[in-house]
């Protein structure tokens, strides 16, 4: 996955999501990944991660879905932790799903969205608003996983924001 700026020198940010896990529910998929374990956010033993949970709204369907640079079909955040801080970006955009949802595993290929800053402490640096994301992602079903990396990084932002802020 890569996050790159939308600003006269464009910046970068790349990552591979190594850890994670997807649910399904009636109304949307979610993907949450991190580019470290479970544990290791759960303990706050770390310089710093990114996250990234991706709901997909609704599937696109040959030949009846637009596809244009102003199609939606994924609510995004992407959190990125780093000595202390954390920015919690947010935006939509488009992704072709790869599996079937509720199988062993499913994806999603991004062709692209957009992403801005929704929230951050005092000492983070916003490099990236406006941003653009694209890149594929995928996981394993698994909810309880799914569903304990997303509390655990919503208690994370909320403790380093000192408010409550979910991230879904």
């Amino acid at each position: 996955v890569s996050v790159t700026s939308r600003t006269a020198n464009p910046v970068q940010l790349t990552a591979s999501f190594g850890y994670g896990a997807y649910t399904v529910d009636p109304a949307k998929v979610s993907i949450v990944l991190s580019t470290i374990p479970l544990e290791m956010l759960a303990s706050g033993d770390f310089e710093e991660a990114q996250i990234v949970h991706v709901q997909m709204l609704w599937k696109p369907r040959a030949g009846r879905t637009p596809v244009s640079t102003e199609s939606t079909n994924l609510s995004i955040r992407y959190v990125v932790l780093v000595d202390g801080e954390v920015g919690l970006y947010g935006g939509g955009g488009f992704g072709w799903p790869r599996g079937t949802p509720g199988k062993t595993g499913f994806g999603l290929n991004i062709s692209g969205s957009n992403l801005a800053l929704l929230d951050s402490t005092d000492g983070f640096r916003d490099l990236l608003t406006p941003a653009r994301l694209s890149g594929s992602i995928g996981a394993p079903l698994d909810e309880a996983v799914a569903i304990r990396m997303r509390d655990t990084v919503s208690q994370i932002v909320t403790n380093r924001l000192g408010r409550p802020q979910w991230v879904n």
